[in-house]
């Protein structure tokens, strides 16, 4: 609780700071006062104020300074400013004739989190250099591209082979409610990991929780910045050539491929499997995701041959065990990697496969 308090603090500080180096820009800018900590009437606290004057109007800069910009925190300092806004205008305590200004203030503020804060006009300014303020006639926008690595870090942790096996369920039915126990039996999961998986999601605002449970409110936002923070998984290749193509090929694919849970175990994946989901640019190039034995088994029902150069069939033996356990089997006997994950692996393609996904996202996402 102490070493928290410091890091509050150090960040109240650091955006009170950067707040008036913003301010001080501005030409005919009078600050007067700055104010810590207050508490007030009725229970409204704030972290802290600004007094300045503009062109001979006074303003009252009022902060929610959040030390997790994540958009439900965000949301709820811009409902808490709402209030505070609406008892000022009615109490005794406004000021005169100051004008107050709203703003939010974080160490970062995703682009769902600086939305949030426009929807309800309300100022914003991270310590990462995004900033909006509107008062007068002066207008600041400052939009950052990038993002920290803390925020990268915290959503590919999020993008795990199990956490991703966790999205998978849910994306295959967006409007169904979950239990979390009904949750992590579907992906093969432990309660623990369903439990951190739900509270990421619930601070994105990417889902809500309703009297029957878990439901997916906002899959377009998820699957989007899934396939920005996509990686693939990590995978041993054997390359090789086969002669078949066809009905002769499906009937040996027919025969070999299997999800699991025993091995050996064979999908089709990225253009092959797309290929039964949405048909799309028939190629002569071949994916498949399998295990040690899988990839035996496809090497002789293929006949592969080794091939430098002019391969045309590729074996992807993955780390991640997932990719088996929510195969689909989208024609009778011909097994696929979970379309979610049939996506992602085109979207980070190459410009067809990108063309393949968007085609593939129209059969199967319709809400994307």
């Amino acid at each position: 609780m102490v070493k928290q308090a410091k890091i509050e603090n150090i960040l109240i500080s650091s955006g009170v700071d950067a707040i008036c180096a913003l301010l001080e820009r501005i030409p005919n800018i009078q600050i007067s006062r700055v104010l810590p900590e207050q508490h007030l009437a009725s229970g409204y606290r704030l972290d802290a104020r600004i007094d300045f004057s503009h062109d001979g109007i006074r303003y009252a800069l009022v902060m929610e300074i959040k030390s997790d910009g994540a958009p439900r925190h965000v949301r709820s300092a811009v409902y808490k400013h709402e209030s505070y806004m609406a008892h000022m205008h009615k109490s005794d305590q406004q000021d005169d004739d100051r004008l107050f200004i709203p703003m939010v203030v974080s160490s970062y503020l995703s682009p769902r989190s600086r939305s949030i804060c426009l929807d309800h006009n309300v100022a914003y300014l991270d310590l990462f250099g995004n900033a909006h303020l509107v008062f007068g006639p002066v207008y600041i926008e400052r939009s950052v591209p990038d993002k920290p690595k803390s925020e990268t870090r915290a959503l590919r942790s999020l993008f795990t082979p199990r956490a991703g096996a966790i999205l998978r369920v849910l994306l295959r039915t967006p409007t169904r409610a979950w239990r979390v126990s009904d949750l992590a039996e579907a992906a093969n999961a432990s309660l623990g990991h369903v439990s951190k998986v739900r509270k990421a999601l619930i601070d994105r605002e990417w889902v809500e929780i309703r009297k029957d449970g878990l439901v997916l409110v906002q899959p377009d936002a998820l699957l989007k910045s899934w396939r920005e923070n996509y990686l693939q998984p990590t995978a041993h290749y054997i390359n090789g050539y086969t002669v078949l193509h066809g009905d002769d090929l499906r009937a040996r694919l027919s025969e070999s491929l299997k999800p699991g849970p025993q091995t050996p175990r064979a999908i089709c994946a990225s253009n092959s499997a797309a290929q039964w989901f949405a048909p799309y640019v028939r190629g002569d190039r071949h994916s498949f995701y399998t295990d040690e034995s899988g990839a035996q088994v496809l090497t002789k029902a293929l006949q592969l041959t080794h091939a430098a150069l002019g391969a045309n069939v590729t074996l992807r033996i993955p780390n991640d065990e997932t990719l088996f356990e929510d195969a689909a089997e989208p024609v009778p006997g011909i097994f696929c990697s979970n379309p979610v994950v049939t996506y992602l692996d085109l979207w980070n393609g190459n410009d067809r496969d990108r063309e393949a996904a968007d085609h593939l996202a129209a059969r199967c996402f319709p809400w994307l």
